[in-house]
């Protein structure tokens, strides 16, 4: 549990130990505390929540306001839908990781994906895409995803470098990779 205490700080607190009253033999056990989300992590959480439901909602407010051609809708598979809710599950998480930007970028990105999803849902699985240029047609959740990528991997990494410490306890770094960042000076 120390290793996981520099990844996420606060959420465990330590051992804590009691007898029992009815033990005959006075043992005592133990059990980890868990201390309830810091402030800090709520507002991590809520730095993701707020942009994704906020963008979701400019999402399909667009979609409903502006005419969709016929043609300018996608058609989406059950087995998208799936993958994209999946997707949902695992990136807003990530606002549980000691970085506010890659909690502001989680939330750009859930906000895309849960505006494709929510419309996919409303039009028979198909996304309207609002926004012609030229031959290309998209919506503004498409925007979303595309600009909340790139900023969610460069946070990834920024949190990664930072805490590479407590990862490499968990993952002990291999030779070359020793090698490297002695060449690298890090």
């Amino acid at each position: 549990m120390g290793d996981l205490q520099g990844l996420f700080p606060g959420v465990y607190k330590g051992k804590r130990c009691h007898s029992s009253p009815d033990a005959d033999d006075g043992r005592a056990s133990c059990s980890l505390d868990a201390v309830p989300m810091h402030d800090e992590m709520l507002l991590r959480l809520s730095l993701a929540l707020l942009p994704a439901f906020a963008l979701a909602t400019i999402d399909l407010g667009v979609k409903a306001v502006f005419p969709t051609s016929r043609w300018d809708f996608h058609q989406r598979s059950h087995a998208w839908s799936i993958l994209a809710v999946a997707l949902l599950a695992v990136v807003l998480p990530l606002a549980l990781l000691p970085s506010r930007l890659v909690a502001v970028a989680a939330g750009i990105v859930a906000g895309g994906v849960l505006g494709n999803v929510v419309s996919a849902h409303r039009h028979g699985g198909r996304v309207p895409n609002p926004i012609v240029i030229g031959a290309v047609a998209l919506n503004l959740a498409d925007a979303f995803v595309l600009v909340g990528v790139p900023v969610l991997v460069f946070a990834l990494a920024r949190v990664s470098i930072r805490n590479r410490e407590h990862i490499d306890r968990l993952i002990p770094p291999r030779r070359w990779e020793l090698a490297l960042r002695r060449r690298l000076g890090l």
